[in-house]
């Protein structure tokens, strides 16, 4: 029996490496369901052997759980983290390198149920999910009775920088941020609070800086950077932009919301992408708006953050009963020196019933392109549940790894979700509705536009007074005779398909 198992075995082997099978030729759904538990899923991070760890938090309990996947979507190890008289909310995991090799932390805010002092839970293991060290790890800018409101964090070389923002009890009122650093072992090193500000996301911006994408003052979103003894040595805004709307006196004001789920990294070519949720108010020269909207999209930035270099709405309220949802995530994988793929999920929801205050997720749409932004595919994946997106990670084969919660809202009840999709954007798997998207390139556009990922039949160009421009058919149009501004494209495919985008077009 061992000989046959070894056979078989060298044989997958052989065929995997000679490129006729491939591991990940198929997706995977994996779900983690507990009779006793409602999960909130947090973080998940691939490891480099090609297994995935997933991090979890009970919605309604005090504890939180670590899951170890194969690389096919088969639970492993599961690790409960639990603490006495206190809760347990883990929020990240991250890898730890050391020399040839490395452990994962588990970072867990904790609030004691007495009103004591909260504190962070610093939880070293390895890949198999055996623990090597906990560690209770104080603030001296906590104070008694505060609890945790978000916490980032990235590594860097061997040591961890994370943002904590508090609130106290369940007051809305927020503190200023608190950005420390810390070693491996948990140990504080340096911590200090910030003038003001809500942190969206942290992350590495080159020569042992980091960088904090978040709200620095009224209506300011920016980039703060810091060197990695925590100076402050730069500061870059992003107001709004600003798209003139021929020549009649009208504008379009962008602005970017929803300050949490908001995220930016810099690229291996020191320009910025910015993933963020916008409200958009169409203004008449005499400032009344007649039009609103709310728009997920992408957005690559050089130094003047004023005015995006180039831009995608990977989804939008349209005449569909779907819309964005409050999450979504950006990540990136560098393919080379300077190149990388971009991923960015967004969950759809159905329209919420007038007075209910929590909208009813239906399914993800996930948009994969480089770095200029030139999208590779945007796909739609449905299934019966209700699911809600909480991350997405780039994997090294070129796909990626969305992990969050399916539940029901009715009922509050919650369990983990993994979904794998391979380097095209397929999973593969029955139970699971692939929808290939339109999207519209270059945008912004100044000359010529083409729609991918369909065939498309007519397509109809609206202005922001909703009167119909233009009109052509195929996949390709010269935009030249359009004045700048924003535009909505409702294209039908040769299927019958209806879908809505939108293009920003410049002189």
């Amino acid at each position: 029996m061992r000989k046959r198992a070894a056979l078989l075995f060298l044989v997958l082997s052989w065929l995997i490496g000679s490129g006729l099978l491939s591991a990940q030729e198929k997706g995977f759904l994996f779900t983690y369901a507990d009779a006793n538990h409602s999960w909130f899923a947090k973080d998940a991070i691939e490891t480099e052997s090609g297994d995935f760890i997933i991090g979890a938090r009970n919605r309604w309990g005090d504890e939180s759980i670590l899951l170890k996947l194969s690389p096919e979507g088969c639970l492993l190890v599961e690790l409960p983290i639990v603490a006495e008289d206190t809760t347990v909310f883990l929020s990240h995991v991250l890898f730890m390198p050391d020399g040839q090799s490395g452990d994962f932390v588990a970072l867990c805010p904790c609030e004691p149920v007495d009103g004591n002092m909260a504190a962070l839970l610093f939880v070293r293991f390895d890949e198999n999910l055996n623990i090597s060290l906990r560690k209770a790890v104080s603030c001296p800018f906590i104070e008694q009775g505060e609890r945790f409101f978000s916490v980032k964090a990235i590594v860097m070389d061997t040591s961890i920088f994370a943002t904590f923002t508090m609130q106290q009890g369940n007051s809305p009122q927020l503190k200023p941020t608190i950005i420390a650093e810390m070693n491996g072992q948990g140990d504080l090193i340096r911590c200090q609070q910030l003038d003001s500000g809500s942190v969206c996301n942290l992350f590495e911006a080159g020569h042992n800086r980091i960088g904090l994408f978040g709200v620095f003052g009224p209506s300011h979103m920016g980039i703060l950077t810091f060197d990695d003894s925590l100076q402050l040595i730069g500061r870059d805004s992003i107001f709004q932009w600003t798209v003139p709307e021929g020549s009649n006196g009208d504008f379009c004001h962008y602005f970017i919301y929803d300050i949490i789920n908001s995220q930016a990294a810099m690229l291996p070519d020191g320009s910025y992408m910015v993933s963020a949720r916008l409200n958009e108010s169409l203004l008449h020269a005499n400032g009344h708006s007649y039009k609103n909207d709310r728009s997920v999209i992408l957005a690559r930035y050089e130094n003047d953050f004023h005015q995006p270099e180039s831009m995608i709405v990977v989804e939008h309220m349209n005449d569909s009963i779907e819309y964005p949802a409050f999450y979504r995530s950006l990540d990136f994988r560098e393919t080379n020196e300077m190149e990388c793929e971009v991923f960015q999920c967004v969950i759809l929801n159905e329209r919420p019933q007038f007075g209910l205050l929590q909208p009813y997720p239906t399914g993800i749409v996930v948009a994969k392109t480089d770095q200029d932004l030139n999208v590779v595919w945007k796909k739609r994946f449905l299934r019966n549940g209700v699911y809600q997106a909480m991350t997405i990670n780039a994997t090294a084969d070129g796909g990626c790894l969305v992990v969050g919660s399916v539940g029901d809202y009715q009922a509050q009840r919650f369990d983990v979700f993994a979904l794998k999709i391979n380097a095209d954007g397929f999973v593969g798997l029955e139970e699971i509705k692939e929808e290939s998207l339109a999207f519209v390139y270059p945008n912004p556009a100044k000359e010529a536009i083409r729609i991918g990922g369909v065939e498309a039949k007519e397509t109809r160009v609206f202005n922001t007074l909703g009167q119909c421009v233009m009109s052509f058919r195929g996949n390709e149009a010269s935009v030249e005779a359009l004045a700048s501004g924003v535009y909505l494209l409702k294209t039908t495919d040769t299927e019958g398909k209806k879908q809505t985008l939108r293009i920003v077009v410049t002189k």
